[in-house]
This record gives C-alpha cells, sequence and structure tokens, in this order.
C-alpha cells in the first residue's frame, strides 16, 4: 500500500516553514535575538552595506516595514552587534558563528536523504511562487 503524496498548497509550505522556524527561534532565544536582527547579522556577515539598501532589502523579503526593520536594526547596534558603520562587531561576529554553527546541524538534518534532484526542483518552484506572490503584492 502506498500513502499518497498531498498537493503541494501554500498551507503545507506554511507548516514547513514554520517548523523550520521554529528550531531558529530557539536557538535565537538563547541570544535574545530577534528573527530580524539573525537576519541583519547574516546580511552584514557578507560586508557592510548602505543602511537604506539593507532596510529596503531587509523589510523586501520579509514583507514587513522599514520602520520594523530600523527597528531591529536599531537594537542591534545598541547592543554592540552591529557598529555604526554597518559592519559587525567583534561581538556581532562571534554571535553569528555560534548561531550558524548550531543551526547547521539541525538544517542538515532537515535536509538530509532528499535527493538532490528533488531540491533542485523544490528551490525552482520555491523562487516561482515568490516571483508570482511578489508580483500580486505589486499589483
Amino acid at each position: 500500500m502506498t500513502t499518497a503524496i498531498p498537493p503541494l498548497t501554500g498551507a503545507n509550505l506554511g507548516v514547513a516553514y514554520f517548523a523550520i522556524r521554529k528550531n531558529l527561534l530557539d536557538v535565537l532565544a538563547d541570544y535574545d535575538l530577534t528573527f530580524e536582527q539573525s537576519l541583519l547579522l547574516n546580511y552584514l556577515r557578507q560586508g557592510s552595506v548602505a543602511r537604506a539598501d539593507l532596510v529596503a532589502a531587509t523589510a523586501d523579503n520579509i514583507k514587513v516595514s522599514a520602520a520594523e526593520v530600523e527597528s531591529h536594526l536599531d537594537a542591534a547596534i545598541t547592543r554592540g552587534l552591529i557598529a555604526d558603520g554597518l559592519t559587525l562587531t567583534a561581538e556581532g561576529v562571534r554571535v553569528q558563528q555560534e548561531i550558524t554553527e548550531r543551526v547547521q546541524p539541525l538544517t542538515k538534518a532537515f535536509f538530509a536523504d532528499i535527493p538532490a534532484e528533488d531540491l533542485a526542483v523544490t528551490a525552482r518552484v520555491l523562487a516561482t511562487l515568490t516571483d508570482r506572490a511578489n508580483a500580486a503584492l505589486s499589483a
């Protein structure tokens, strides 16, 4: 007997997203960081960027207001994780690295045993869905 695979829907995408995000939030709680602050640390790990660009890109990616991103950014600066020039401080680098080290095994476990071709198809489908949803929001 085979089990029928349910059709892909926004609901089951959401369930997967929230399950994965909850694992991340549990790690972030140990550092008293918000999801948004962790994104900012990840973005700045790659180098400094103009504040307006960082705020706009982050707000667009996670569909929140620029003011909300500014608030999270200011909190991370106040905590000493990000310098005023929008580079990670030594503490910011340390925290970001520790979070990455803790999350990587989870990510590997979640994706374990999924064939590479399935992951490639999933990535293409998610990119298409994201493009279409963003277009709908812009309309």
